[in-house]
């Protein structure tokens, strides 16, 4: 009595090489990689929205959605886990999918399949037949010296009264998908570089004499030597530049002028020109004469509270526990200017002194100053040295740039193997010809939609048509009646 038995093989497999399994097929999928993509464009359609109106006009036109507009601003998408992941998901399924085509490609290059079908041949987008009075095996040689001529490496083998052939040249050129894929895996780790340890400072400010730190662990400060402006005849500014000098580590590394759309690097840290404004220069001590502040501070990052058009900066003081605002004069003064009640006169500062006490309370202490001048504030002394000008810079650094440049080159490198050097492939079958004696030659090129690899086939017919003084039947049919099997159906078994 015959007993079925039951395939026992999936259930021998471990655990372990269950879930490797499946992980790899995950990263494998293309529904999985849809998703990845939908997600990874969300992301930056939210990044790129953050940095415009058009959420906050969502939230006026909806006012329920003011909370995840505001959500939205204060979140930093490009610089977020979650793009870091999707980012590191997509390289990673870019590593399976490529590890995954490296054993076809390879046989195709080193072990093509070689047999074929008449079937194919003949129903083919283009093809060509003729009769040659040389026996196939002769046939076969004489066919292959003219593919040869044409840099085709040839292969055939014997299928009983058949000879198959296989032909193509630029097989190499298949490896150029490699440096195409290499370029998408460090386009991805060149993004998760700059998401991780980039930064963008949109408003760094730097007065005229002063250096500032950019921090972020780059060791770098700028020092503005002077701010030059230019102005047309209409009152509108038509050129602003910088004089920098760029540290680090308390050595100066670079200098150099920047202008608008003309910036300046050092160590993938760039500074753009953005703006500028007015500064008060000051220089604070205490009663006992020590130091507190010798610097600039700029003035318009700020207004005043009850003069939008009054400029305004502060100082921090530390080593007192107190505050110093500045506010000058009134930029505007026939707007409102009923909310100009400081009166200033030109050049003149408002001084106001926040002093916190030991036990909490804040002592308020104001005066207004002229250059040149000092006023005593409570325990402070403050100068006031001159006006200045500072520069408003945008600093951006991406370590990953370096990543993007190798990318970018291996990105074309890949694409121009792949577009100059495409691998060319002839299919062919020679048999007994119909009367017994010679052979007939059947071969079509594996190069559908392809007129560039048609071109090459047909010179190869006329090559054969000059040398042989054979005459070759063309076979054209067009292509919605061309045979169904493509080129990849062909090469299947490869």
């Amino acid at each position: 009595m015959a007993q079925a038995t039951v395939d026992t093989r999936g259930s021998r497999r471990s655990p372990l090489e269950m879930v490797v399994d499946r992980i790899w097929r995950f990263f494998c999928s293309v529904r999985a990689a849809v998703v990845e993509i939908i997600i990874l464009a969300v992301l930056v359609l939210l990044g790129t929205l953050r940095g415009s109106d058009a959420p906050q006009w969502l939230a006026d036109a909806i006012p329920a959605t003011q909370p995840a507009v505001d959500w939205l601003y204060d979140w930093d998408v490009f610089h977020s886990l979650p793009l870091m992941l999707i980012l590191g998901v997509l390289c990673v399924a870019i590593v399976v999918c490529t590890l995954n085509r490296v054993p076809g490609i390879w046989k195709t290059i080193v072990d093509p399949t070689i047999r074929t079908n008449r079937s194919f041949l003949e129903n083919a987008e283009l093809s060509a037949a003729y009769q040659s009075a040389a026996a196939p095996a002769a046939a076969v040689g004489e066919l292959s010296e003219s593919l040869q001529k044409h840099r085709y490496r040839v292969l055939h083998e014997e299928r009983g009264a058949d000879i198959h052939l296989y032909a193509d040249k630029n097989r190499y050129a298949k490896l150029g998908t490699f440096p195409f894929h290499l370029a998408l895996i460090l386009i991805l780790l060149g993004g998760i570089v700059g998401a991780r340890y980039g930064f963008r400072e949109m408003t760094f400010v730097v007065p005229e004499g002063s250096v500032r730190e950019v921090g972020h662990g780059t060791g770098l400060s700028v020092e503005l030597i002077q701010f030059i402006d230019s102005w047309r005849e209409e009152g509108i500014p038509s050129e602003y530049r910088s004089d920098l000098v760029i540290w680090k580590n308390g050595e100066k590394v670079k200098e150099g002028t920047i202008t608008v759309n003309n910036p300046i690097s050092y160590d993938n840290v760039t500074f753009y020109q953005s703006s500028y404004g007015q500064a008060a220069a000051f220089r604070i001590t205490d009663t006992d004469g020590n130091l507190l502040f010798d610097d600039s501070i700029p003035l318009g990052q700020y207004t005043a509270v009850n003069n939008p058009d009054a400029p305004a900066g502060l100082q921090q003081l530390p080593q007192i526990g107190s505050q110093l605002n500045v506010i000058g004069q009134d930029q505007d003064p026939q707007n409102a200017p009923e909310l100009d009640d400081l009166q200033l006169e030109n050049g003149q500062m408002f001084l106001q002194l926040r002093q916190t006490a030991d036990d909490g309370s804040v002592e308020i202490l104001t005066g207004v100053v002229d250059p040149g001048e000092t006023i005593q504030l409570g325990s402070v002394n403050i100068e006031y040295l001159r006006e200045k000008r500072f520069t408003l810079m945008q600093v951006a650094s991406n370590p990953g740039i370096p990543i993007f440049f190798a990318a970018s080159f291996l990105l074309v490198a890949g694409l121009a193997v792949t577009f100059y050097f495409p691998h060319r492939r002839i299919r062919g079958i020679i048999g007994p010809g119909s009367d017994q004696t010679g052979s007939r030659v059947l071969m079509a090129p594996l190069a559908r939609w392809d007129w560039s690899g048609q071109r090459d086939f047909r010179r190869i017919i006329e090559r054969i048509e000059t040398e042989s003084r054979i005459a070759v039947t063309i076979n054209e049919r067009p292509r919605e009646h061309a045979a169904s099997r493509s080129e990849s159906a062909a090469d299947a078994s490869e």
